[in-house]
């Protein structure tokens, strides 16, 4: 009676062990090659290699998602051994011989878990203590034993959380294949499922934040968040996930207690769940289908609504045949059901579409608003706690307090909804010349604590009445332009490099550096909307400003010079103890301009007439130039003076062409314009008609 009642059966242990040993010797192999012998290997290669190792070298060796190998092992392995101890459930025969046994079926089941718990848990150890032996034994600095105990501890919540998933979902189901996917499909369900319904959602509520609800959805995933997290794991997270395991091992028990063995190789074992599982692949399915056809089609909703009733069909069918193990399941009880089911979506789209809970119409009133973010996208919001914890530079949280600014916001928001049903059949129309568009994110914190968060995307000149003031405000500007971010007397150099050509000055002085910052703030602050959204001519050159971040002695420097929480600029790269933030010298910026001139910097700043610019050949195009006709032009080379074209090399009419030139493309009548370089380089663009200088209509006048 002992045997009956213990928590483990050692005969039914010792049993799985001579089985299975085979899997712990092959996954303790395995995980020695993808961790200790690589360190060995990137420590013994030659010195000429190893200049450049440093601590990221040896450290990505320790994370999941840089080791191909090691990511393999411990995906598959639990799941494997999960699948092979309870392997006997899936056949008839041989699940009657286990129940045979004179124990109770709690018992086989603990024994079991065990048995699969050991053969995975006691290679990850051995890995990890020889892996600290040999950074130990070699002098590996980079690593410490903390690092080799996060990596321990991630591979242990890894292999419990997937060797019991496989065990539970098991009891589900009395085919071992479908019992491994579904075991991956149950750990991705709760990030794919949300994914999938808020980006379908985003296609009928106007406004949706797709981007913000679906930023950290892999959170949601162990078999996502794990592999991928940035160490350590948080104390609640762990806490969390080890509940699921307890939770899962209970599951399982209590599932196997009452499975009912006549139920091996069937589909679902539980009859009850199989109705669910049916119209739940066929949602899924659904959703699938429905959201490649739509970016397959660039937007078109007919091939949305096809690939809705090709995936439910297909979805729906297979599931059928795979119940039901059989393929005659076309019958009118069977069809039936998926006709309900679409009705049952047609009503839900059809709410949706008429926004019958108010979300697309909701509008926070001016009392109510605390203050409000307002970019183009919502990363800062989202993953400045994560990706930038203690880093001197984080991007710009575009948060607005000031209330005129809130109020315009407001404002802005009201046009928006007032027009979202035209902006709703335009929103994925194509963009052109007339369509340039903006795309506006917004998140209100409101002063009872509660959020509102939308995300559109505008045409610009239909609401410039209500973007002009915002861009143009100092608040707007103080958060979406670099040069407001820097402290002058932390920057290094400024380097000044043209556009076309290979000419550069370098600005060193401290005081001539304080200076050119303020008055590029200066041009910036009176830089206007039209210049901010629809400027199209080429900057004269690109302005680098090197910051730094530790004094000669190595102390730390303050980065910031505004007084303002949450101001933060973006920068364009890191060097050591330098940031480099990038900006261009806009043809607007006629302070800059000036005050080069003043210094004598100006003429080796950027591209002169008659010095650098040899001359310029310009010709007409009465019909304007597409896009496929720009890039020709662009890849033409040296362009051929053709009779009927205009050569320039007056530096006067250089200069107004200089001035005047655009990239890209454009519709009607315009010249295009070559201009060649003193050094051999040459560079296009285009003059629209009406802002051609006077000396070029004559020229091409009958």
């Amino acid at each position: 009676m002992k045997s009956k009642t213990s928590f483990i059966n050692k005969g039914i242990l010792n049993n799985d062990f001579k089985r299975y040993t085979w899997i712990g010797i092959v996954y303790l192999l395995g995980l020695l090659v993808a961790v200790p012998l690589k360190l060995a290997m990137i420590y013994t290669r030659p010195e000429a290699i190893k200049v450049n190792y440093n601590a990221f070298t040896y450290l990505r060796v320790l994370e999941f998602d840089s080791s191909p190998l090691l990511l393999i092992l411990l995906l598959t392995v639990p799941v494997l051994t999960g699948i092979l101890l309870f392997r006997y459930l899936q056949y008839g025969k041989a699940a009657d011989m286990e129940h045979a046994l004179p124990i109770k079926r709690e018992t086989l089941y603990n024994t079991h878990i065990l048995t699969g718990l050991i053969l995975l848990l006691t290679p990850v150890i051995i890995t990890a203590l020889i892996t600290w032996a040999l950074v130990a034994g070699l002098g590996i600095e980079f690593i410490a034993g903390r690092n080799i105990l996060v990596w321990l501890e991630v591979a242990f919540l890894l292999n419990l959380l997937l060797f019991l998933s496989t065990v539970a979902v098991g009891m589900f189901t009395g085919l071992s294949v479908l019992q491994g996917l579904l075991t991956y499909i149950l750990l991705l369900v709760p990030s794919g499922l949300s994914l999938l319904v808020f980006h379908n959602l985003s296609l009928y509520v106007y406004g949706f934040p797709n981007d913000y609800y679906s930023a950290n959805l892999e959170k949601l995933s162990p078999l996502l968040r794990l592999p991928n997290s940035t160490p350590p794991l948080p104390a609640g997270e762990i806490i969390l996930y080890l509940l699921l395991c307890v939770a899962l091992y209970f599951l399982g028990r209590y599932l196997y207690r009452r499975r009912n063995i006549e139920t091996a190789g069937d589909a679902i074992t539980i009859e009850v769940l199989r109705p669910l599982f049916k119209y739940a692949v066929t949602f899924c399915t659904m959703l699938l289908l429905g959201s490649y056809f739509h970016s397959a089609a660039q937007g078109s909703m007919f091939w949305t609504y096809f690939g809705y009733l090709l995936g439910a069909g297909l979805g729906y069918f297979l599931t059928e045949i795979l119940l039901n193990k059989s393929l005659y399941v076309f019958q009118w009880q069977r069809v039936r059901g998926l006709g309900v089911y679409g009705l049952v979506i047609i009503v839900l789209i059809g709410l949706l579409y008429t926004d019958c809970t108010g979300y697309e119409k909701r509008l926070p009133e001016l009392s109510q608003i605390k203050n409000v973010y307002m970019d183009s996208y919502f990363y800062p919001l989202i993953y400045e706690d994560e990706m930038y914890a203690g880093n001197a530079f984080k991007p710009s949280k575009a948060i607005y307090d000031d209330h005129d600014n809130i109020a315009r916001i407001q404002a802005l928001h009201r046009q928006i909804i007032a027009r979202r049903g035209e902006e709703k059949e335009a929103s994925s129309g194509p963009s052109g010349e007339t369509q340039r568009k903006e795309r506006i994110c917004l998140a209100y914190e409101l002063k009872n604590g509660r959020h509102l968060y939308r995300d559109y995307i505008i045409p610009t000149a239909v609401y410039a009445e209500q973007l002009k003031p915002i861009y143009e405000s100092r608040e707007y500007k103080f958060h979406h332009f670099e040069i407001f971010r820097a402290n002058p007397d932390t920057i290094k150099m400024i380097d000044i490099h043209s556009r076309n050509g290979n000419k550069h000055v370098r600005i060193a002085e401290p005081e001539r550096i304080k200076q050119a910052i303020a008055v590029l703030r200066q041009d910036v602050l009176e830089q206007s909307f039209a210049e901010m959204t629809m400027e199209k001519r080429p900057a004269w050159a690109d302005i680098n400003i090197t910051i730094a971040l530790a004094d000669d002695a190595g102390n730390t420097m303050p980065a910031v010079v505004y007084d303002r929480v949450g101001i933060y600029g973006s920068v364009t790269s890191e060097r050591n103890n330098y940031y480099d933030i990038g900006m261009e010298w806009q043809k607007s910026y006629t302070h800059f301009e000036r005050w080069l001139q003043d210094t004598g910097l100006y003429d080796q700043a950027r591209l002169l007439p008659g010095s650098d610019i040899v001359h310029a050949i310009i010709n007409y195009a009465p019909d304007g130039i597409d896009e496929a006709g720009y890039r020709q032009l662009m890849q033409a080379g040296n362009a051929e003076e053709k009779p009927g074209v205009l050569k320039i090399t007056d530096p006067d009419k250089l200069e107004l062409c200089l001035r005047t030139y655009q990239s890209g493309y454009k519709e009607g009548a315009l010249y295009t314009v070559f201009f060649k370089v003193n050094t051999g380089n040459s560079f296009w663009g285009l003059i629209p008609s009406a802002e051609a200088p006077d000396f070029i209509k004559p020229h091409f006048t009958p």
